[in-house]
């Protein structure tokens, strides 16, 4: 029994071999497995790999420099302000200018200024007008300065800060000291301020217009010759920004003061502004830009005085203001003209505060001596300047009045005869001091002649005789001595 259960067990075994056998995996030995093994792993791992490097390179197309330079930068600003700086609109925004310095400083006309004054000069009858010590005109009694108008005011910029202005501190400086001449570089320091402006600004778009309500005048030679400003306009465009205005007045002429005739208003061009951008619009309180005027060139009209281009300070207002002045005899004050002047015509930069409350405050002027020092000089090596445009001749009010009229004395005939009878000649009566007495038959200062010319000749012979002999004269031989 037991020899037949042993190759019962034997065969079971072996066949147990053979199935452990074929159900192991293909050892290195036996090619055809392996290629077929390689083979099906190799075609389940190229294809994750393709659509891994499909997918890297998306990704990496997606983070590359060229798709990301349009879509990057502007998001990458709109991130922290998709839209930009908004826009906002102002309801009491201030307009701040002192316009120029020669419009803050003494007159070419003895005792006559130039200065700002707030609101719409009245009419002063006629031309050749001076504005009395009243601030009014003469002729009519009108008041013709005034500091505050409305929401305009006139201040003087001192070193302790801007205040209100006077009539009297009109002929100062900013801290009271003396304006010198008119060549001499010390002014009023006087500013318009113009409150309650209203518009919109809208600094991404970089576009603003502010509008206010209110006139200003400018006077020269104390009144001779004005103009008035009235509701002036700030308008910025990405193209550029300027301040425009109504202008009025009255035409004058410089030869003849008699000339005086309305200008009706017209439209004007105060100033053309420099670098008003986005950035200024976005400021928090405002912006000061400066005003074109040097190297701005204009043609004047024929008769009038022709631009001077050269030197540090040539240029002009624009043009379109300067078209207007030309009508009210001012024109040759706005642009240079080779007159000593012209160093003081540019213009002022201009300030544009969003609101009154927080608005920006003008710098303080530099010190400047109590006695004015400095005097006008020419250039090293320059010709002396061209003359200075002629200003206006002083009005007959300027000068002293005639006295009174002597009474008339009643007509006396007698005394007429006796004027009108010529008088007998009398020859003078001549008196001298004598050495000695005088005789009646030898009258001082008759038949003396000769006697003078005697004496003259003796006296000269005898001083010859004694000179040219070497006894009589020792001086003489100590000087051949000296030879």
């Amino acid at each position: 029994m037991t020899r037949r259960l042993v190759p019962l067990v034997l065969a079971l075994a072996a066949a147990l071999c053979l199935l452990l056998t074929s159900l192991a995996p293909a050892t290195a030995d036996d090619p055809a497995p392996t290629e077929a093994s390689t083979t099906s792993s190799e075609q389940p791992t190229e294809q994750p790999t393709e659509q891994a490097q499909q997918a890297e390179q998306a990704v990496s197309s997606a983070a590359s420099d060229e798709p990301s330079d349009e879509p990057a930068d502007e998001p990458a600003d709109e991130g922290t302000d998709p839209a930009g700086p908004a826009a906002f609109t102002v309801d009491d925004a201030v307009l701040r200018w002192g316009v120029n310095d020669e419009s803050n400083n003494n007159a070419f006309a003895p005792g006559t200024f130039n200065f700002l004054s707030a609101g719409k000069a009245p009419d002063p009858g006629s031309g050749g007008q001076v504005i009395d010590a009243r601030a009014k005109w003469p002729g009519t009694g009108a008041t013709a300065w005034r500091a505050t108008s409305g929401r305009v005011r006139i201040e003087k910029n001192t070193s302790a800060g801007p205040v209100l202005a006077t009539f009297e501190g009109l002929k100062t400086g900013p801290d009271g000291q003396s304006l010198g001449g008119p060549s001499v570089a010390i002014f009023s320091n006087h500013q318009v301020v113009i409150t309650g402006g209203t518009g919109e600004v809208d600094p991404d778009a970089g576009t603003a217009t502010i509008r206010w309500k209110g006139s200003f005048t400018v006077f020269y030679y104390s009144g001779m010759s004005f103009y008035t400003v009235t509701d002036p306009v700030l308008e910025v465009t990405p193209d550029g920004a300027r301040i425009t205005a109504s202008g009025s007045g009255y035409s004058s002429s410089m030869e003849d003061t008699s000339v005086w005739a309305p200008v009706p208003a017209t439209p004007v061009t105060l100033a053309d502004l420099e670098g008003v951008g986005v950035e200024e619009l976005a400021a928090d309180e405002g912006f000061t830009a400066p005003t074109k005027y040097l190297g701005v060139r204009y043609d004047a009209p024929a008769g009038a005085v022709a631009q001077v281009r050269t030197g540090a300070s040539w240029g002009a207002v624009p043009g379109a203001m300067l078209a207007f002045l030309e009508k009210v005899g001012m024109g040759a004050y706005w642009y240079s003209s080779g007159g000593s002047g012209d160093r003081f015509k540019p213009t002022k930069p201009l300030t544009v505060s969003w609101d009154a409350g927080t608005a920006i405050e003008p710098e303080a002027p530099p010190l400047t001596p109590t006695t004015p020092t400095e005097q006008p000089e020419n250039p090293t090596g320059q010709a002396p300047p061209i003359t200075q445009p002629r200003g206006p001749a002083l009005p007959t009010s300027t000068f002293q009045p005639p006295g009174p009229v002597l009474p008339v004395r009643p007509f006396d005939p007698a005394a007429a005869v006796a004027a009108s009878t010529p008088a007998s000649y009398q020859p003078p009566v001549a008196y001298a001091l004598a050495s000695s007495p005088t005789t009646p038959d030898r009258p001082i200062g008759v038949n003396r002649g000769w006697e003078w010319a005697l004496g003259f000749l003796l006296l000269l012979g005898a001083g010859g005789i004694t000179l040219l002999n070497p006894q009589l004269n020792p001086l003489m031989n100590r000087l051949r001595g000296n030879r």
